[in-house]
């Protein structure tokens, strides 16, 4: 073994793809990795063969909201105090909300630390942004989502760019993945999925509602969860547009198990806008749009500049405005209009996925990295 790693995020790491992943391909680098993370509820689901030692605090559920928050600030404050006395080579912080705790420890223990800002902290808040700024300059290692926001958070904090190591949130694929499934032959009508969290502030869903109002061979179905009243909303414009046979809401399902869930409809969509012009829209690192290609789907997209340049240029997408439920309809009526062209969108998706947007790509600089700070 080359040493211990602690990492931790303020999570359902269960539901944490991307912990997962950093977590596993450190596990394959050669160390041992401890993480510590929440869980939806009081039992724990153990027994998933993670190739890591995984610790979990409940969370209370998201409709007792008070209690869901006294729960997450008792379990930030728990897991930090846990990891000030904890003996690691490497202290890998996935927010913020760690870095105090991760930080002590490693000075205690003679460790380095790693800090994963693949957010922008800035546009959350100022006491993010101070935690950010005074831990991104101590830190032995940092990591980002994207190659844009490890600029713009470069030009921020002062700092030179070649700081941050770049690991896209891409899943992963395997070498030769299924080929993609086909649409039910001799259907008329299109199976559109949505999965993850959403908030209609600026995910608008709600506009791809009205628009099937006007499109009627398009079904729905949403393995989703919508924050704050996001759901709700949801379930009220469905019954007000009469939809209530075309929408349908999937149990949400573990994210390796994402893929195979989603593979079988016709077009994936994500309608995300970006109204206040936020650097962490800008520059967008969707996991769910990666695990979209890996499922062999065609993407129904908003016409952000970066999913446009990354899925609908590459010919896996057709972009739309997302504030406008005429140019959502018409970008339906452009997916039901050509079922060949549909099945091409669902090669390319395959193809893009197989050999650009692909974890196992990317790991290798998160291991050399590691294996840099282990000296």
């Amino acid at each position: 073994m080359r040493g211990t790693v602690v990492m931790a995020e303020s999570t359902d790491i269960y539901h944490d793809y991307r912990v997962q992943k950093e977590a596993g391909s450190v596990a394959k680098a050669g160390f041992q990795v401890r993480v510590y993370g929440f869980r939806n509820g009081l039992r724990d689901p153990r027994g998933d063969g993670l190739p890591f030692d995984l610790r979990t605090l409940p969370m209370a559920s998201r409709d007792r909201r008070a209690l869901r928050n006294l729960t997450i600030v008792m379990n930030v404050a728990l897991i930090n105090l846990i990891l000030i006395g904890t003996r690691a080579r490497i202290y890998h912080a996935h927010n913020t909300l760690f870095l105090v705790g991760m930080w002590l420890g490693a000075r205690l223990h003679r460790g380095r630390l790693v800090y994963d800002a693949h957010e922008v902290q800035w546009e959350k808040g100022r006491a993010m942004a101070a935690l950010e700024r005074f831990f991104v300059r101590r830190a032995d290692g940092v990591i980002n989502v994207s190659p844009g926001r490890a600029r713009a958070a470069a030009e921020r904090y002062g700092i030179p760019v070649e700081t941050f190591t770049v690991l896209p949130n891409y899943p992963i694929v395997p070498d030769r993945p299924a080929d993609p499934a086909a649409p039910e032959p001799g259907s008329d009508r299109l199976r559109l999925v949505f999965s993850g969290g959403f908030d209609l502030s600026n995910n608008r869903l709600d506009v791809l509602l009205a628009a099937m109002r006007d499109v009627p061979q398009v079904d729905l179905y949403l393995m989703a969860f919508g924050y704050r009243d996001g759901e709700q909303i949801m379930r009220r414009l469905i019954e007000e547009y009469g939809l209530a046979k075309r929408v349908s809401f999937l149990p949400l399902v573990k994210p390796h198990e994402v893929m195979g869930a989603i593979g079988g409809y016709d077009v994936a969509v994500n309608l995300l806008t970006n109204p206040k012009n936020h650097i962490s829209i800008r520059y967008p690192s969707v996991n769910k749009m990666y695990e979209y290609l890996a499922a062999g789907l065609p993407i129904l997209c908003s016409d952000l500049e970066g999913f446009v340049e990354e899925f609908a240029r590459e010919g896996a997408a057709v972009a739309v405005d997302a504030e406008d439920a005429a140019s959502v309809a018409a970008g339906l009526r452009a997916l039901l209009a050509d079922r060949e062209a549909l099945k091409g969108m669902r090669t390319k998706a395959a193809e893009l996925a197989r050999t650009r947007y692909n974890w196992l790509i990317q790991e290798d600089r998160l291991q050399s990295l590691y294996r840099k700070l282990a000296g």
